[in-house]
């Protein structure tokens, strides 16, 4: 059932009044197995109504290596959709997975993200020397070797130009070799602090990320917030937060040329650059939220539960 927020706001004042309370389970559910059956079921017994939210592929920064086993679309037919009162999706492109299983998500809302360390400073005008930054782990869905294999065609056409690489995980060792290769251009770091990455975004031109999956990428979020250039890939929930031609460049993942082309575009014109952050900088706000905001979110999605329930 659809309703307004008019509707959804009288519907959980009457549960509530009527004593009815609501359960909320959340979890990735990578092959779904007895063990989630018997939390679900824990979880709606503790409610009247039942709501969970399934994470997506974005998942397998924190999980590691080969993980998500299934797609985000097979583990939110199998939980979220076959489970709860109502699905919550976090993007577009999570929701077109949902609408493809059949069913209209109740609420469309990223997961609270903690931006205000990347929102809050001034933006800092483009540094003199053009330059891309990758943040991201070195494992095979960030695609690290094809974007190796870009930097290296963009690096000889644009020599001024440099490109600084914030990673580590089990592909790393391409990572140093293209340090050793190109030292005047490329520096390879594993790690940095939070305050040292806003630097590197004020340091950089654009965010480089050309991964073959993603779920609503956190890290475009903050260059967002930083007035950064995105060259993105055509995947996952990447266009979902990059605008091709308005606040970055788009480019298939698999197609080392295409990368290098976006990345020398915007690294040979600055006024370019310049457009494609303040566009996203001036997006920037839709991505952030305070946590009173997303409690509300949270708060209608129960009441479309409660809805659904009742139908």
């Amino acid at each position: 059932m659809v309703v307004t927020r008019e509707q959804l706001v009288d519907l959980i004042a009457a549960d509530r009044a009527a004593g009815r309370s609501i359960a909320f389970a959340n979890g990735c559910f990578d092959l779904l197995h007895v063990g989630h059956v018997r939390y679900l079921q824990a979880a709606a017994a503790e409610g009247d109504r039942l709501v969970v939210a399934v994470n997506d592929d974005g998942v397998a920064a924190l999980k590691g290596p080969g993980r998500p086993i299934m797609k985000a679309t097979d583990r939110a037919a199998l939980v979220a959709i076959r489970h709860a009162d109502a699905v919550r999706t976090l993007s577009p492109f999570t929701t077109g997975l949902v609408r493809d299983a059949g069913v209209e998500p109740a609420g469309v809302f990223t997961t609270y993200t903690e931006l205000t360390a990347f929102s809050e400073p001034p933006v800092a005008p483009l540094p003199e020397r053009p330059t891309a930054l990758f943040v991201g782990v070195a494992e095979r869905y960030k695609n690290i070797h094809n974007i190796v294999a870009a930097i290296r065609l963009a690096a000889e056409r644009l020599p001024q130009a440099g490109f600084r690489l914030v990673s580590d995980g089990k592909h790393r060792e391409a990572l140093e070799e293209l340090a050793r290769e190109l030292p005047a251009q490329v520096t390879w770091e594993r790690r940095l602090e939070t305050p040292d990455v806003v630097q590197a975004f004020d340091d950089a031109w654009l965010l480089l990320l050309a991964s073959r999956s993603e779920g609503t990428p956190r890290v475009v979020l903050e260059a967002l917030c930083r007035g950064r250039a995105v060259v993105g890939a055509r995947a996952g929930g990447i266009p979902d937060v990059v605008w091709d031609g308005e606040t970055g460049l788009l480019v298939d993942p698999d197609s080392p040329s295409e990368i290098a082309d976006a990345l020398v575009r915007i690294l040979n014109d600055r006024a370019l650059a310049e457009r494609f952050g303040a566009e996203g900088r001036a997006r920037a706000d839709a991505w952030t939220y305070t946590p009173e905001e997303y409690a509300d979110r949270v708060v209608e999605l129960v009441a479309r539960a409660v809805g659904a329930r009742r139908t």
